[in-house]
């Protein structure tokens, strides 16, 4: 699998998802706002964000040094042939996890289409309301709106589904209410249609089914659905001027029990949001359009800074890239030292791999575990020599090292000692995507005279 889609990536943009929706959540409640069409704004806002991530952010390439020598020497088969560890096979985790998530949203799409056979059962068991009642005419007026009304014997309803041919599902209670629930009721569900929240629905189902892993997509698709709601429930009041007989009308229904195979319809009462719903309408907070700006421009600024963090803490890593690199036959012209090439590194898994990598984009650096200090010459004591030897050098899977060059030369016999000492050196390897693999150092050896 290419790195742009294997699982680390996957579990990365999973927990930058979280640590922005998070964030997005709890803001509002800091900042005291309770207004429900900037509210459905914010969190699609989020939800695009939580989409998009991957294109707006900064991908991390990891470089690979590939060392070539400048004269190569024929390769023997018997030294380029590498035998693979016996053990037991890696667990294949990306496969497994994709074929989980591929399945699950083969049975939420599956779910969704049942609820849609659902419901063309319930129109066509339904019976259309050929004479409107006067309460039911008085609504249309008042929205604007208009659509097939439909009794249904199961008494299932209120429900809108529809984009062109909108049908509004009612229950046989539904004619045994007061004249002003009857079109408080008509009002809600008729400004459902004119807004063409049916459309907007099926698509929120449609992102819940392919992202139905994810805790925080659920939460931001609940809130909108709330939010759209609650932008409703205020707009019918204002419409027919009576709060009274809409929340009683609202409180009334909450003992229905809705068939919950009508997942993609906009049910008139999602029980879990009735309390906030009836708290939005009774209390009537007014917040004036400055602040109303000025805190979410604070709350982006703040969700901006969140997501640069997330980028940090868990990168997007691309295909890694592979920079040439010629080495020399000599080491220094100071001394002339054979250069140990560099080695064929073999990552784990035993899968020949080429090149070496370098410290950054996700790739940890070696930690030194057991250190022995260079011999220092009589020759050099007696010259009262001292310094630092700089050797680049490349740390394998195994812990061991492998001298690649001399960067600053000291002393021939102290820069031998120096390469001695250095193959008694044993590191925790670097990581790259929590494997160990070959990881370019630079060493500094120092030889210091003690008095």
């Amino acid at each position: 699998m290419i790195p742009e889609l294997s699982l680390q990536n996957f579990l990365s943009w999973a927990a930058q998802v979280s640590a922005i929706a998070l964030v997005g959540a709890v803001l509002p409640s800091i900042f005291r706002i309770h207004h429900p069409r900037s509210h459905l704004a914010w969190c699609y806002a989020l939800l695009l964000a939580s989409l998009v991530l991957p294109l707006i952010q900064p991908w991390h390439y990891p470089v690979v040094s590939s060392a070539t020598p400048s004269h190569p020497e024929p390769a023997d088969s018997a030294n380029v042939a590498h035998s693979t560890p016996a053990g037991r096979a890696a667990i294949p985790w990306s496969l497994i996890v994709g074929w989980i998530l591929l399945a699950g949203i083969v049975a939420r799409l599956c779910w969704f289409l049942a609820g849609l056979y659902q419901i063309r059962r319930y129109r066509t068991a339904a019976t259309p309301l050929r004479c409107l009642p006067e309460p039911v005419r008085w609504a249309r007026t008042l929205t604007h709106g208009d659509g097939l009304f439909c009794i249904s014997r199961s008494n299932t309803g209120p429900v809108t589904f529809g984009l062109f041919r909108p049908v509004i599902l009612l229950p046989e209670s539904f004619l045994t209410l007061k004249p002003d629930a009857q079109c408080a009721i008509v009002c809600h569900e008729l400004l459902h249609v004119r807004r063409k929240d049916w459309l907007i629905t099926v698509i929120e189902e449609l992102i819940g089914a392919c992202l139905w892993f994810h805790p925080a997509v659920w939460w931001l698709l609940s809130q909108t659905k709330l939010a759209r709601e609650q932008i409703v429930d205020s707009e019918v009041i204002r419409l027919t001027a009576a709060p009274d007989p809409y929340i009683d009308v609202l409180l009334a229904m909450a003992g229905a029990d809705p068939d919950s195979s009508l997942v993609p319809a906009p049910l008139f009462l999602y029980k879990s949001h009735l309390i906030r719903r009836l708290r939005s309408l009774l209390i009537d907070c007014p917040i004036s359009t400055l602040r109303l700006m000025w805190s979410y421009a604070s709350m982006a600024a703040v969700v901006a800074v969140t997501g640069f963090l997330a980028f940090t803490s868990f990168p997007l890593m691309g295909q890694q890239q592979t920079q040439e690199a010629v080495l020399p036959e000599t080491v220094s012209s100071r001394g002339n030292f054979p250069q140990t090439a560099l080695p064929t590194p073999m990552p784990a898994g035993g899968a020949a791999m080429e090149g070496v990598f370098r410290v950054g984009g996700g790739v940890t650096a070696p930690k030194l575990i057991t250190q022995v200090d260079p011999e220092y010459s009589d020759a050099a004591r007696e010259a009262l020599t001292q310094g630092t030897v700089v050797v680049q050098a490349v740390v394998q899977p195994d812990g061991t090292m492998s001298v690649a060059r001399i960067l600053r030369s000291l002393n021939p016999e102290l820069d031998q000692n120096a390469l001695r000492a250095m193959q008694e050196w044993r590191f925790e390897p670097g990581t790259f995507r929590g494997e160990p693999v070959p990881v370019e150092i630079d060493v500094e050896v120092n030889f210091k005279l003690r008095r």
